[in-house]
C-alpha cells in the first residue's frame, strides 16, 4: 500500500485510536446549531441557470434513449470491420472508428521477426502493429503514436477481458502524416524489441504472456496504409509475404445478429447513405436479420420504414417476435435493384418486455437492407421522443440546456442532422459506444427544449484537427455563421429557408451559443486567437446571441493559466467562460468547497479583465459515481454556485441521460434501459434544490461548523429557503432564526440513505427520495432535524 507519510507503530496507534473515538462521538453525539437569516441583506443574485442541463449525445442518452427510434444501429455503420481494402498494393484502413484489426497468419507461429511499413492518412493517433494473436482479446500489439500521438508502447490483452495492460514502459514519440515509417518487431520467448526506421525505441519481457499467435495490423481513431508486410521466422525462413486478403467483410453491424441458413455481409458499395449496409445471401431456407430487446405494449402500432434492394424469389418479411411466438408480421415487396422505401406498420397483441425484430426471406437470393427504423405510433405523434425520458427532464425544470457536446461537438457536423431521416448522415466516427446515426439534430434538439421550457444552447465546431483531420478553417467557420442563420435567420434567407422546408419557419431565437469545447489540445494562445477571428462573425450574424469560450478543466495551476489567458485576450469579446472539473466522489464534502475558492480566483481575474461582467460558466460538473456520495456533492456544488452568484452564471452537469449498457462513466443523473429508468442521487438532490430556487442569496450568521449551507430569500423578502447539506457523520440539530420578519409557517424536506453507497436501481428506483421532515416551529424559530449525510431544505415564510 502506498502511504504519504510514515508513522511509527505507536503513533499509528494513536492515530486509529483517535480516529475509533471520533468515530464513536460522530455516531453518538448529535450538535445543535443556531442560524440567522437576514431577508434584506441581499449579497448577490443567483441566476436560474445556474440549474441548467448539458445533453450530450454519448452512450445512447438520444440515439437509443431520448429520441423515440427503437431500433440501435439503424444504418449499420457501427461495426467492428473497419474499412479495409487493398490499391495499388497498399492495404489501406479508410475508417476513423478506435480498434481497426486486420489480423492474419498462424497462429502456432512463435518466435518470429514481422517487418512492414505504414503510412498515416489521417486522423489523431498512429498505428497498432500486431504480433502473437491469439484471439480478439488474448494478443500482444505495439501502439506506435497513441494517447493523442504522445507515446509508443507494447500492450498486450488478457484472455476474456475485453481490455489490454502494458508491457515495459513508455516511450515518448509521434507518427507524422504522409510518410511511410519503417517497422520491425522481433519476439523471441518473452523478449520483444521494436524498431522504428531501423532504430530500436523498445525492449521488453513479459514472462507471464503466451508464446504462440498471428500478426495483424490496426488503427484507432486514425487513416494508415501499410505494405511490404513479411514475417520470418528467426533463422530467416520467410512464413507470409505479400497482402494479407481483405475481400469482402463477412460480418454483422452491431448490436444486430444474422440468423437462418444464409450469410450477412458489410457492404460499402452503394449504401443508401453513409458509407455501409448489411447484404444477405442464401442459397436456400431462411435467412435474416434480427436485434433484441424491444418492450412492447399491448396494442399499440409500431411504425417506421426500412430500405431494401436486391433479388429474392418470395417476398421478404418484417417481424416482431417474443421467442418462437409471431407477435406482428409484415410482408415486404420483392426488392429489385434500386434502393426502394418500404412503411412498416406493426400491432403487437400483447405487452413483452424483450421482444426480438427480424427481417428474412426465404430461398435463394440476396437481400441490401438500409435505414431500418421504428417507433411506438403514440411517441411519433408525441413528437418522436420516449415519454418517460422526456418527463424526466422535465422534471429536472432546466432553465438551459447544452447540446449536443461535450466531445461529440468537437466532430459534430450540423448539416448532416437536419432534413429527412433517411437522408441524414451518420456522425463521422465511433464514440462513446456508437457511432450516432444523427436521427436527434438540431430541430429535434431545439423543439424537445420548447417542449421541457428551456432555452436551447448549442457548441459549434471550430474545425480543431485533433477532431477534424484535415479541416479547412474557413469551411468550419462558415458552418458555424451557417448554423447561426438556420436557427435565428428569417425565413427567406438561405438556411433560414432550409429550415423552413424543414417545416420551422418562424426563427428558432437561439441565444447561447459556445465556441467548441475542451480545446485544450490546442494551445490557450492559439484557441484565444481562434475565439478573436470567430466571435466577432458570430456576433455579426446574429448581434443578440450570447458567447461562451472554452475555460479549464479542473483546478490546478495550468487551469488558471489557461483562464488567465482567455481572459486576457477574449474577455471583452465573450460573455461566458466555460469551465470543466469532475470530482472524485470521496471527496464529496471538500470538493465543492475546493471548487468555490476556485470560482473566487478566477472572479478576481476577471474583475481586473476588459470585461468585468464575464461570468464562469460550469458546463459540465460531477462527483464520477451513482450512490449517495453523488447526492452529497451535487448539494455541496449547488450552494457554492448560489454562493457565488456574482461569479457563476450558468452551470451544467454531465452526465444527463445514459444508458446501463454503457462502459465507462457511471455517473449519470437519469440512468434507463429499454423499458424503464432510475434517478441517480444528484437528479433527487438537484430536482429538489430547483424546485426551492429563490434568487437573492441572504446574509446568514451563525457557526455551520462543516455543514454546508445557503440562504435564499424571494423578492419581496417574504419567502427564505435555506439549504443545507450535511456531509458528516454526526447529526445536526438546526434551529434557524429570521432578523427580518416572524416566521409564520415553516416546512422542510430532506434526502437521505443509510449509507454512503447506497443507491437507486432500475428494480428499485426510489430508495433514495425527498421526504417530509418534521419542522417545529416557536417563537424562537424554526427547528428540524439534520441527519447525519443528509441534504435538507427548509421553507419559511415570513410576516
Amino acid at each position: 500500500m502506498n502511504v504519504m507519510y510514515r508513522l511509527s507503530f505507536l503513533a499509528r496507534m494513536c492515530a486509529l485510536s483517535l480516529v475509533a473515538n471520533i468515530g464513536l462521538l460522530a455516531r453518538g453525539e448529535e450538535r445543535t446549531i443556531t442560524l440567522t437569516v437576514h431577508p434584506k441583506e441581499v449579497l448577490n443574485t443567483v441566476d436560474v441557470n445556474v440549474y441548467g442541463h448539458f445533453l450530450e449525445h454519448i452512450y445512447h442518452s438520444v440515439n437509443g434513449g431520448l429520441w423515440g427510434e427503437l431500433v440501435w444501429n439503424r444504418s449499420f455503420e457501427h461495426h467492428e470491420g473497419g474499412r479495409w481494402q487493398v490499391i495499388d498494393q497498399v492495404v489501406v484502413q479508410k475508417g476513423l472508428a478506435t480498434n481497426q484489426r486486420l489480423v492474419f497468419g498462424d497462429p502456432e507461429w512463435e518466435d518470429y521477426e514481422f517487418t512492414l511499413e505504414a503510412q498515416k492518412l489521417g486522423g489523431e493517433e498512429g498505428f497498432l502493429i500486431l504480433f502473437r494473436v491469439r484471439d480478439e482479446t488474448n494478443f500482444y500489439w505495439c501502439n506506435l503514436g497513441g494517447w493523442g500521438n504522445r507515446w509508443h508502447q507494447l500492450e498486450r490483452g488478457r484472455s476474456g477481458e475485453g481490455r489490454w495492460y502494458p508491457v515495459g514502459p513508455r516511450v515518448a514519440g509521434q507518427i507524422d502524416s504522409n510518410r511511410w515509417y519503417r517497422i520491425r518487431i522481433r519476439c523471441e520467448g518473452d523478449h520483444f524489441r521494436v524498431w522504428l526506421d531501423d532504430q530500436q525505441i523498445i525492449e521488453s519481457r513479459d514472462p507471464q504472456g503466451h508464446r504462440k499467435g498471428a500478426v495483424g495490423i490496426g488503427t484507432w481513431a486514425t487513416q494508415a496504409g501499410f505494405r511490404n508486410l513479411r514475417v520470418t521466422d528467426l533463422a530467416g525462413k520467410e512464413l507470409f509475404a505479400g497482402i494479407p486478403e481483405v475481400g469482402s467483410l463477412q460480418q454483422v453491424a452491431k448490436h444486430w445478429r444474422v440468423f437462418g441458413q444464409g450469410r450477412a455481409f458489410l457492404d460499402d458499395n452503394q449504401p443508401l447513405n453513409s458509407d455501409w449496409s448489411q447484404r444477405l445471401e442464401s442459397q436456400g431456407g431462411e435467412t435474416g436479420l434480427e436485434q433484441q430487446p424491444f418492450a412492447l405494449k399491448a396494442n399499440e402500432w409500431y411504425v417506421g420504414s426500412l430500405w431494401i434492394r436486391g433479388n429474392t424469389e418470395q417476398n421478404p418479411v418484417i417481424r416482431l417476435m417474443n421467442g418462437p411466438d409471431i407477435i406482428a408480421m409484415q410482408s415486404l415487396p420483392r426488392p429489385g435493384e434500386e434502393w426502394q422505401e418500404v412503411p412498416i406498420r406493426l400491432r403487437s397483441t400483447r405487452d413483452v418486455d424483450s421482444a426480438t425484430l427480424q427481417i428474412a426471406f426465404r430461398g435463394p437470393g440476396r437481400l441490401w437492407i438500409d435505414q431500418v427504423s421504428l417507433m411506438p405510433e403514440s411517441w411519433l405523434k408525441a413528437g418522436g421522443y420516449r415519454p418517460d425520458l422526456l418527463q424526466a427532464v422535465a422534471d429536472l425544470q432546466p432553465p438551459v440546456i447544452r447540446w449536443p457536446g461535450g466531445c461529440f461537438a468537437s466532430a459534430y457536423r450540423w448539416k448532416d442532422g437536419i432534413g429527412p431521416q433517411a437522408k441524414r448522415r451518420s456522425y463521422p466516427r465511433e464514440i462513446w459506444d456508437d457511432i450516432d446515426v444523427n436521427s436527434f439534430g438540431t430541430d429535434e434538439f431545439i423543439e424537445m427544449c420548447r417542449r421541457v421550457g428551456a432555452e436551447p444552447l448549442i457548441v459549434v465546431n471550430i474545425g480543431t484537427p485533433q477532431w477534424n483531420p484535415g479541416a479547412n478553417p474557413d469551411e468550419f467557420l462558415q458552418d458555424i455563421l451557417d448554423w447561426i442563420e438556420y436557427c435565428n435567420g428569417p425565413a427567406d434567407s438561405k438556411w433560414g429557408r432550409v429550415r423552413a422546408e424543414n417545416g420551422h419557419p418562424q426563427p428558432y431565437g437561439v441565444k447561447y451559443w459556445e465556441i467548441d469545447n475542451e480545446t485544450w489540445g490546442m494551445t490557450a494562445e492559439r484557441y484565444a486567437a481562434a475565439v478573436r477571428r470567430i466571435a466577432p462573425l458570430m456576433r455579426a450574424k446574429d448581434p443578440t446571441i450570447k458567447l461562451a469560450a472554452c475555460g479549464s478543466g479542473g483546478m490546478g495551476e495550468s487551469a488558471h493559466r489557461w483562464n488567465r489567458v482567455i481572459i486576457e485576450q477574449c474577455a471583452e469579446l465573450i460573455d461566458y467562460l466555460s469551465i470543466h472539473h469532475y470530482e472524485n466522489p470521496d471527496r464529496f464534502a471538500d470538493g465543492p468547497r475546493n471548487y468555490e475558492e476556485f470560482f473566487r480566483a478566477t472572479g478576481e481575474l476577471i474583475a481586473r479583465s476588459k470585461n468585468p461582467n464575464l461570468k464562469l460558466y460550469v458546463s459540465e460538473w460531477n462527483a464520477q459515481s451513482t450512490d449517495w456520495r453523488t447526492g452529497l456533492y451535487c448539494g455541496g456544488i449547488l450552494n457554492a454556485f448560489e454562493r457565488t452568484g456574482n461569479i457563476v452564471g450558468m452551470a451544467a452537469p454531465a452526465l444527463f441521460l445514459r444508458h446501463v449498457s454503457a462502459t465507462a462513466w457511471d455517473n449519470a443523473f437519469i440512468n434507463f434501459d429499454h423499458r424503464k429508468w432510475f434517478p441517480a442521487p444528484n437528479y433527487v438532490v438537484m430536482q429538489l434544490w430547483r424546485r426551492f430556487y429563490l434568487p437573492n442569496r441572504i446574509r446568514i450568521d451563525g457557526d455551520t461548523g462543516r455543514l454546508n449551507a445557503v440562504a435564499t430569500a424571494s423578492e419581496d423578502g417574504r419567502r427564505v429557503v435555506v439549504k443545507i447539506v450535511n456531509p458528516t457523520e454526526v447529526t445536526h440539530t438546526l434551529r434557524v432564526q429570521s432578523a427580518g420578519g416572524r416566521i409564520a409557517a415553516a416546512q422542510a424536506v430532506q434526502v437521505a440513505a443509510d449509507r454512503l453507497m447506497a443507491r437507486n436501481t432500475l428494480d428499485n428506483p426510489s430508495l433514495i427520495r425527498p421526504q417530509t421532515l418534521q419542522t417545529q416551529l416557536t417563537s424562537e424559530g424554526a427547528t428540524v432535524v439534520v441527519p447525519r449525510y443528509g441534504c435538507v431544505i427548509v421553507e419559511m415564510e415570513l410576516k
